[in-house]
């Protein structure tokens, strides 16, 4: 019998402790735990939800789990054994990482099948993370989808897939059905305030204003408070990209929307943020009693979420804001009219 090794100390990586080290999850821990205790994890998970807010870490908490020579308790890891140590370094070699490219995804997904067709290297389990599988998605990725389906729906009984998404019903339909479905939900702003206090040195004023931001995503919260610049130029750009919408001038729409859709991720953050602007104003309205500036808002704030989603499924993500600019600008421009008077006149 392996020797009890020590448990992980306070400050290291979360998923050393194991489903232990994961908060604000409790529904997916619970599902998770419950099937390591049976012995009967399942083959394809598909962790689906915003992102930053711990489907990754959930993915390498269960590799831990899986292996860890002296766990606690069930589900939970020690931190500090030979598995957990070379976890921790990212040179476990039963902790598999896809790289999820588009150029040569099809070959990837051919020497992941072939690898997986023998039994782990020296743990109990693999576990095979396909981070992001929206990519999957991609019109060019088609033939990557298809050759992975079998190995996905028959893996080694010591194999389990992890699929990480941010909009899982845009999956192929026998890849959602193979897998899984484990919702990850937005964690609760208390929680995401108090680990920016305890744990980056935020005082309680900047930690409630980026909580705000962060929209239950602890990961976009953390990288708002250590790079306070890249907020700052991220807000100027969605207060330009409402701006040229309201104005509804072409040209700058166009120059907006090539600038911010230069980088899609960043795209993705801008558009964040002009939701949440926008968000404001449709509660300012709606207190104010004004139901059909709101329900122009509410038309908008669909529109940028649906944006979002086509960028993320590797549509052009400046032609899909420029487009959003050009049906902002009805929307907005509507929204901002006030309510008629009495007798039919406008104010």
């Amino acid at each position: 019998m392996q020797p009890a090794a020590e448990t992980a100390q306070p400050d290291a990586a979360p998923y050393l402790r194991g489903l232990d080290g994961i908060i604000g999850q409790d529904a997916v821990v619970s599902v998770l735990r419950s099937a390591i205790s049976a012995g009967r994890p399942h083959h394809a998970y598909l962790f689906d939800g915003p992102e930053g807010i711990g489907k990754a870490t959930t993915a390498r908490a269960l590799m831990a789990a899986l292996n860890c020579m002296a766990p606690p308790r069930v589900g939970a890891a020690c931190g500090s054994c030979e598995s957990c140590s070379k976890i921790a370094s990212g040179s476990h070699p039963d902790f598999v990482i896809a790289t999820m490219e588009l150029a040569g995804l099809a070959d990837e997904v051919e020497r992941l099948i072939k690898r997986l067709a023998f039994r782990p290297v020296e743990g109990r389990a693999q576990v095979v993370l396909i981070d992001p599988a929206d990519l999957l998605t991609a019109p060019t990725a088609l033939v990557a989808a298809n050759r992975l389906l079998k190995t996905l729906e028959e893996p080694r009984p010591d194999t389990h897939f992890v699929l990480i998404s941010t909009s899982a019903n845009g999956l192929l339909q026998t890849i959602r059905s193979r897998c899984q479905r484990l919702r990850f939900v937005p964690l609760a702003d208390e929680l995401i305030a108090q680990t920016l206090q305890t744990k980056h040195g935020l005082d309680a004023d900047s930690a409630r204003s980026v909580t705000a931001l962060s929209q239950g995503s602890i990961g976009k919260a953390v990288r708002c408070a250590q790079d306070p610049d890249s907020l700052k130029k991220r807000q100027t750009e969605a207060d330009g990209l409402i701006a040229a919408a309201k104005a509804g001038r072409a040209v700058e729409i166009c120059q907006r929307a090539s600038e911010v859709g230069a980088d899609r991720d960043e795209a993705v953050e801008v558009l964040e943020l002009v939701w949440l602007k926008l968000h404001a104003e449709l509660r300012q309205h709606g207190q104010a009693g004004l139901l059909s500036q709101s329900q122009r808002l509410a038309q908008a704030l669909r529109a940028v979420r649906e944006t979002q989603t086509a960028i993320r499924r590797y549509t052009s993500a400046p032609l899909s804001l420029e487009r959003l600019g050009r049906h902002l600008h009805g929307t907005l421009r509507r929204a901002q009219l006030q309510p008629a008077q009495p007798g039919g006149h406008a104010r």
